[in-house]
């Protein structure tokens, strides 16, 4: 079990830059190179100044994973859920199982730092808040793209065969319940995983 837990967070980890540095070098070469004979090179030198990063700092942050900074920790949520919302073409519900990997980790590190169970109450509701936070961020700009397009009722309609028409109201009421949902879900997915943890641990 340890070495899976160590894979895991070694791929979580080890993914970060070199997915990072390969979409920023497609941005770069979309927006001042544009030509065919380069569309590959940039995501492979992308690719390159990522693992090169790992190479520097991957055993580091192996050996410090539970004692990692809680910034670093922020920036790697947020930066998963943002590639979750684009590779979904911002649809928030898939953002969901970003709550399973953060409540398995803050419950291993819990363990791992020996925290007194007294505390460990608070520490997971303070996790669960900052995760549900995060899907309200998420569900929020999906809100901004649904409101500003005007075929989202038609696109729903479609994506679920619906016979009957979709008003702009019942697209606002799908918005607010269906991100209310999210939210809550997340918070309790989050709490409950980490709470799992610690007992099967």
């Amino acid at each position: 079990m340890r070495n899976f837990e160590k894979k895991l967070i070694g791929l979580i980890l080890g993914a970060i830059f070199p997915i990072f540095f390969f979409m920023l070098s497609i941005v770069i070469w979309f927006l001042f190179d544009k030509s065919e004979n380069s569309v590959f090179i940039y995501p492979v030198v992308g690719i390159l100044l990522g693992l090169v990063i790992n190479l520097i700092f991957f055993k580091n942050w192996i050996a410090q994973r539970y004692s990692l900074p809680l910034w670093f920790l922020f920036l790697i949520y947020t930066f998963y859920n943002l590639c979750i919302f684009g590779f979904f073409m911002g649809v928030p519900v898939f953002n969901i199982i970003m709550g399973i990997p953060a409540g398995y980790y803050y419950g291993k590190r819990i363990l791992y730092n020996k925290i007194q169970p007294d505390e460990h109450t608070k520490i997971i509701n303070r996790v669960s808040l900052f995760t549900g936070f995060i899907m309200a961020l998420i569900c929020y700009i999906s809100a901004l793209i649904a409101l500003t397009d005007p075929t989202t009722g038609e696109n729903i309609q479609l994506m679920f065969g619906l016979s009957f028409e979709i008003t702009k109201e019942m697209v606002y009421a799908i918005i607010f319940t269906g991100g209310l949902g999210l939210i809550v879900s997340q918070f309790f997915i989050t709490k409950f995983i980490a709470v799992k943890t610690i007992k099967n641990t």
